[in-house]
């Protein structure tokens, strides 16, 4: 129990479950390519695959990132096609319900960024969530000392699978796995614009906040057009040509961030999230499969 409110104990297992220990190597999948289907099959078969992941009538989450209303040619949001693609693997293993869900502080973009092109997943707003939609919810060792309000729809899933996009951001660095969790929370508990209050608890503290909550069980990066420039919002488009997945998210972004040409040093959330045991961030105990990415490693600009 995580506050004097009693917590189901199916949310209580999940917590628990974000913060066990990853084991000694971590693998990353690696897809390559301008195709979004089969980039991002092959990035998430090479990474393990879903099949002992996801059950016969599981219901699973997709979390992809939507910041706001944007096409997928601007790389802002994470394609609509590699959401797709993870929707098809994801029925392929007999899920029952697959719910794409966001919380953007610009409200429902869905149709925007033509989500409502996918098919086989229900489009879900979690800004429309109420109190009573959530749960008041604070990790062990929590960073911000804060109850996060987290809705029961991300919470109740079986799975969640994060699709982050592979782009830059003017505060956190870059907008990866880790910091997908800040579309989360529904934005009017948490002030306007950018959910101000979790920048001002420390955005690398609330970012690893929320995965202790619920850390992702398997993460995609859609870096077939990735972003760099003045992010998350301002990037311009780059053909990187390149789809990460793993169960590891931690693994994951800092493969990405070695691909952008960035050090973890200059990530803090990276590194706290590894410090906070979320996951392995040590590129010589992370196991890339797929490609070997030394000489396609890109140099992604912030400004």
């Amino acid at each position: 129990m995580y506050n004097s409110i009693p917590i189901p104990v199916h949310v209580e297992e999940k917590m628990k479950r974000s913060l066990r220990k990853m084991n000694s190597e971590s693998i990353v999948g690696i897809g390559l390519g301008e195709k979004h289907d089969k980039t991002t099959r092959t990035a998430i078969l090479n990474a393990g695959g879903l099949e002992n992941l996801i059950k016969v009538n599981d219901t699973v989450v997709i979390k992809p990132n939507l910041v706001k209303p944007s096409l997928p040619n601007e790389a802002v949001t994470t394609d609509y096609r590699v959401v797709q693609e993870v929707v098809n693997m994801v029925k392929e293993c007999g899920a029952s319900k697959i719910i794409i869900t966001e919380a953007t502080p610009y409200g429902n973009v869905f149709e925007a960024a033509l989500y409502n092109q996918i098919a086989g997943a229900v489009l879900i707003d979690m800004n429309e969530c109420k109190e009573e939609d959530c749960y008041r919810l604070k990790p062990e060792n929590s960073l911000t000392n804060e109850d996060l309000l987290i809705p029961k729809i991300y919470m109740d899933a079986d799975i969640v699978i994060g699709v982050a996009k592979l782009k830059t951001h003017a505060e956190a660095g870059v907008t990866l796995s880790l910091k997908n969790s800040i579309g989360v929370p529904p934005t009017h508990f948490y002030g306007i614009g950018t959910k101000l209050n979790l920048h001002l608890w420390g955005l690398e503290k609330s970012i690893v906040d929320i995965n202790k909550i619920r850390k992702p069980d398997f993460v995609v990066i859609d870096g077939i057009a990735g972003g760099e420039g003045f992010g998350p919002l301002g990037v311009r488009p780059v053909q990187s040509n390149i789809v990460l997945a793993g169960v590891d998210p931690v693994a994951v972004d800092s493969v990405a961030l070695d691909f952008m040409g960035f050090t973890l040093e200059e990530v803090s959330h990276v590194t706290l999230a590894a410090k906070e045991a979320l996951g392995i961030s040590d590129l010589n105990k992370i196991k890339v499969i797929g490609a070997d990415i030394t000489d396609k490693k890109m140099k992604f600009k912030r400004c």
